[in-house]
């Protein structure tokens, strides 16, 4: 089995993640997915999701701040890439998700043109 690459390696076990048994083919089978922890406080590791092109949507991820008082900042999916790939996914859940997801930025005070597309902007 193929030992885990030293980022991936490094930036999971740094999560905690408990890495025995995992390699490189558990982050690479797009057939798969991981999950470290336990709701509310998981993890979910895809290697890829539907309708979705990873260096397209990179282009397009939003930066956020997950603890103030530290300053530690996680990248995610652009909300229209969000949209996107549950449509694409076309489950019940994903496609109530989507009509909550326009619902709620439908009521958002109206942006300035073109701040929907910045890239690394808080949410």
């Amino acid at each position: 089995m193929p030992k885990m690459p030293r980022p991936s390696n490094a930036a999971l076990s740094g999560f905690g993640a408990p890495l025995q048994g995992f390699s490189v083919d558990d982050l690479t089978d797009t057939t798969k997915f991981i999950r470290f922890g336990r709701e509310p406080v998981a993890v979910d590791v895809l290697p890829a999701i539907d309708g979705v092109n990873f260096d397209e949507a990179w282009t397009r991820r939003i930066t956020g701040v997950i603890d103030v008082a530290t300053g530690l900042t996680a990248f995610f999916i652009s909300r229209e890439d969000l949209v996107t790939s549950k449509i694409a996914a076309g489950r019940l859940r994903d496609l109530a998700d989507v009509e909550e997801i326009r619902e709620a930025e439908a009521s958002q005070p109206t942006r300035e043109p073109g701040d929907s597309k910045k890239k690394d902007r808080e949410p």
